[in-house]
């Protein structure tokens, strides 16, 4: 039996001793979990899943991406998965961080990501629940809410 966790040309593989399955990284894959996830933008969609132990967003990724030597899909559904990922996590002692840092490691590799993050880069991003926020989004909402808040006060100077 090969190691729990190992590469083979671009395929991230994960082993149990009942199934063995190819994590095959692909775009229409990529962008398939992130319309999945009800995302524009996977790397956002990914890290915000994994800092919130998204458990229904982990099958999801791996359903995507999980297929057979003949192309066709592991797992008939989310619920084969979930039994998957629970003989997983017991046969290795891992996890559910730990299987998402090891795909994240395997998509930054494969250049999935918005750009190429080395080790730390990566690393930091995923101990950071603040990098799965979108900090355009915030600071958009929060200059609306301090305009609207400037605008409130000036009528309110108007009413007199």
């Amino acid at each position: 039996m090969s190691p729990p966790f190992c590469k083979e040309e671009e395929i991230m593989i994960l082993e149990t001793k009942n199934k063995k399955i190819n994590l095959v990284l692909r775009t229409r894959k990529i962008a398939d979990i992130a319309k999945k996830l009800e995302g524009k933008n996977f790397e956002d969609v990914y890290f915000k899943a994994m800092n919130e132990f998204d458990l229904e967003a982990l099958s999801k990724i791996i359903f995507i991406l999980a297929e057979n030597e003949d192309k066709t899909n592991s797992f008939k559904s989310n619920i084969d998965v979930y039994d998957f990922l629970d003989d997983y996590m017991a046969e290795n002692n891992k996890t559910y961080k730990d299987i998402f840092e090891e795909i994240a490691e395997d998509i930054n590799e494969e250049g999935f990501f918005n750009s190429k993050m080395t080790k730390k880069e990566l690393k930091d991003k995923m101990s950071n629940p603040l990098s799965s926020m979108n900090m355009n989004e915030v600071i958009k909402n929060s200059a609306e809410k301090a305009i609207s808040k400037v605008a409130e006060n000036q009528f309110q100077g108007y009413k007199a």
